[in-house]
């Protein structure tokens, strides 16, 4: 992402045959195999790179719990794999992908789902409490998420795993 401090370095300061040390990961943003519960997963923005990584894993392990893939977006052009997601959802018969767009643009023709993609969650499954809820995005959004999916809709505390961050352009208000 242009601003991003690695970005930057990887497009900007960093010479041929420079040697990198990575490690990882060591978050705690995975998906619980001990359970049998439905998943709500939960983007914002970028955040959905985690998210489609628990997707890929329960394709690669061939895990069938009811899931319901949330992304939610500003406008069109940010459903970056948007076409992945429909595939996705195509080829794993548990999962279902439900894009939300915030702010759609009178090119876009959006015809699918609007507003703040917490919002349209809990419009559509009004009890989470029997749910696991993975949400991934702008703190803000995944602040919100946690705040009204327990309180206003049943989810467990402990059922709620999220990993928020803040990207370089949210900071600027891009």
């Amino acid at each position: 992402m242009p601003g991003g401090v690695f970005t930057d370095h990887v497009f900007g300061a960093m010479k041929e045959k420079e040697i990198l040390r990575l490690e990882g990961p060591f978050g705690s943003f995975f998906l619980r195999e001990d359970s049998d519960k439905p998943i709500v997963l939960l983007a914002s923005g970028t955040g959905f790179a985690p998210v489609k990584a628990i997707v890929e894993h329960l394709r690669f392990k061939g895990i069938t719990r009811p899931t319901v893939l949330y992304w939610g977006c500003r406008s069109l052009a940010d459903l970056y794999m948007h076409d992945w997601c429909v595939e996705a959802a195509r080829t794993l018969p548990s999962l279902r992908y439900v894009p939300v767009l915030s702010e759609p643009l009178p090119h876009d023709g959006w015809m699918g789902r609007t507003g703040f993609v917490h919002q349209v969650v809990m419009s559509d499954l009004p009890d989470l409490s029997g749910h696991q809820v993975y949400a991934c995005g702008a703190p803000v959004m995944v602040d919100s998420a946690q705040r009204d999916f327990v309180a206003l809709c049943g989810l467990p505390a402990d059922e709620f795993y999220a990993d928020s961050f803040t990207s370089e352009a949210d900071k600027h208000g891009a």
